[in-house]
């Protein structure tokens, strides 16, 4: 049975939350944190993280989202403010790193061979066009197309203005098709080709 407080919590409005959280309130600072947790953890699998290193990264990042909470300035940017650590972790990450993990497929692994298949492949050359994008579109991306953001709220927490937000979306999401494009190509044209018997 939900208890009145768990039940206000929920209620409660983010900025009022962030506020709990940053006077103390045990509650509050858990609802928070699981929050960022799983909020981080997917984006850091969609930008490219390997599934063990994203939940390593996220809880890096929600520990020094608790930990600095009191010096956030005002409640009405937490989420901004957020994010920004949340970037800087996933940048960090990627300094560190030779190369990008790779994503694995998320979806239900079909039961006929053949469309697991495709299915497969389909996955491989997400990928790989998701890879070969910078880091800033694959934000956007996740932003917009993953967690459904509109423009003013990924303006909000990347520091940019909408306008110029939805500029880069747009250009986000050609690159994307483009580079889809471009190792779907790459994939046919590396296929053996038969060999036409000769006649004799």
């Amino acid at each position: 049975m939900t208890s009145r407080a768990e039940h206000s919590r929920r209620e409660a409005t983010p900025e009022l939350l962030v506020a709990a959280a940053r006077s103390g309130d045990h509650a509050a600072i858990g609802t928070l944190a699981g929050d960022a947790f799983r909020s981080s953890t997917g984006f850091y699998r969609y930008t490219g993280v390997s599934p063990d290193h994203a939940e390593d990264l996220a809880a890096d990042a929600v520990e020094s989202i608790i930990v600095k909470l009191p010096t956030l300035r005002s409640v009405s940017k937490y989420d901004a403010w957020m994010w920004s650590i949340i970037r800087n972790r996933l940048r960090d990450y990627w300094r560190s790193q030779k190369r990008p993990d790779a994503l694995e497929p998320a979806s239900p692994t079909p039961l006929d061979p053949d469309e697991l298949a495709i299915l497969n492949e389909e996955h491989a050359l997400v990928r790989t066009a998701l890879a070969s994008l910078a880091l800033k579109d694959r934000e956007l991306l996740w932003l917009r197309e993953v967690m459904g953001l509109d423009h003013r709220s990924i303006a909000e927490r990347t520091g940019a203005s909408e306008g110029t937000t939805r500029v880069a979306c747009h250009r986000a999401r050609t690159r994307l098709r483009f580079a889809y494009e471009a190792a779907e190509a790459t994939r046919v044209d590396n296929v053996p080709q038969l060999q036409t018997p000769e006649q004799p």
